[in-house]
């Protein structure tokens, strides 16, 4: 019998999603765990497999589509079957034209607006200047959206291909380029006078949205302290340089505070702790969220587990992680839950900073620059180097104090790095 595929609550808590765009067109064949579509979830680009396979006999929404959790989004048809208006459920039935039933093979001319649409897209990118460019269909409906010219992307698929990650890409870097050149240069008025108050407006995306929203509640519904400390890093720079000498891909600093974290809180259990409305919930597993900037907003993909897994496990795990960021792949799994947040700024130079704290997490920990500096040792003052860390917590499910030994924990581990792999 036909089956329904409805929207699924991509993200936790989510209420609606955004069809991006459908990967597979009417009267198309698709099999079990393949994608038929790309949905925007309020954190990233992400594809929603079919559970079975079939022939696609009606898709209920259009591109670009904002669709309610649970509803009816495409008819699935088996061998033999055919689509009519009995095949709709429910209140879809009312959304749809009528149409006589038709084959399998029929159905392809069901495609039309869809198909046509990407046949405009294409017919309209000009190619006297660049040639032909090749590019997915996702990516010429996106350019046809923000007008742009697919000659001017640089593809990253085979072949120079251009992708739909390579169009988001060059609009949020020609975004960032006006921005600069409306700050760099206020506008003038007929009178002479700069005009302060012109400036380019772009409509967020659904990802800075719901950051702008959990940072917002967080700020104001959680009661912040900071907890500030400077750990001596000669000994971990030390051992990373010993660990990288037989490595074509290095351990990083940023590896080893992952670890020193998840292994603190399994040492200080009393932080790995969530306030919730049901109660405080206390948990066994050290999940570390990992903040990565991406072109679309900051991202937390999450090392499930850090505090049994390797240094050398978990490098390559964020490593692959923060790629899947940053080209907009992550999928819902990879970033919801965590038990503790790490947002490392140091190489971009900033010595120390106060984050704010990821909803429902109890705790944050800001890691600025390794800084030379002058320490005292045996009672002389030497050349060292150094590392600050601020520690935000939740006050309402973590006290002063046991924050304190949670971050005498940490420190004490990233002093003695050997500690922390044993």
């Amino acid at each position: 019998m036909p089956y329904t595929l409805r929207m699924p609550e991509v993200a936790a808590n989510a209420t609606h999603a955004t069809l991006v765009c459908w990967n597979k067109a009417e009267g198309e064949r698709i099999e079990a765990g393949h994608s038929i579509a790309d949905l925007e979830t309020d954190k990233a680009v992400v594809e929603l497999p079919v559970e079975q396979g079939g022939v696609i006999g009606k898709l209920l929404v259009a591109n670009g589509a904002e669709v309610q959790v649970g509803a009816p989004i495409a008819i699935l048809l088996q061998e033999g079957e055919v689509f009519t208006d009995e095949s709709l459920p429910g209140a879809a039935q009312n959304t749809v034209v009528k149409s006589q039933a038709l084959a399998p093979e029929a159905l392809v001319a069901r495609a039309e607006p869809i198909e046509a649409l990407m046949a405009s897209v294409s017919d309209e990118q000009p190619s006297d200047r660049h040639g032909r460019v090749f590019s997915s269909p996702v990516a010429r409906l996106l350019a046809k959206q923000y007008g742009l010219d697919l000659g001017l992307v640089t593809g990253s698929g085979p072949n120079g291909r251009v992708t739909k990650h390579d169009v988001v890409r060059h609009v949020d870097g020609q975004v960032k380029i006006q921005a600069q050149i409306q700050t760099q240069t206020p506008a003038v008025t007929n009178s002479g006078v700069p005009d302060q108050m012109l400036a380019t407006v772009t409509v967020p995306s659904a990802t800075r949205r719901t950051i702008a929203k959990r940072l917002s509640q967080s700020k104001l519904e959680i009661p912040h302290f900071y907890l500030r400390t400077r750990c001596d890093v000669d000994d971990l720079l030390a051992a990373k340089k010993q660990v990288n000498k037989a490595r074509e891909v290095p351990i990083s600093i940023n590896d080893f505070v992952i670890r020193a974290c998840a292994v603190a809180l399994v040492q200080v259990p009393q932080m790995n702790v969530s306030w919730r409305d049901d109660g405080i919930h206390a948990f066994e597993r050290a999940d570390i969220s990992v903040a990565v900037d991406t072109p679309n907003g900051l991202m937390t993909p999450i090392i499930f587990d850090a505090n049994n897994k390797t240094l050398s496990a978990i490098s390559a795990e964020i490593r692959a992680l923060a790629r899947l960021a940053r080209d907009g792949r992550l999928q819902a799994a990879q970033f919801q839950g965590g038990t503790f947040s790490v947002s490392n700024l140091g190489m971009f130079g900033v010595t120390d900073f106060d984050a704010i704290i990821n909803p429902p997490q109890a705790g944050i920990l800001a890691v600025g620059a390794v800084q030379s500096v002058p320490v005292v040792r045996d009672g002389a003052v030497v050349p060292g180097r150094v590392m600050d860390v601020v520690l935000s917590v939740d006050h309402r499910v973590v006290d002063g104090a046991m924050a304190a030994r949670w971050l005498a924990a940490f420190r004490a581990l990233i002093e003695q790095p050997l500690t922390m792999l044993v």
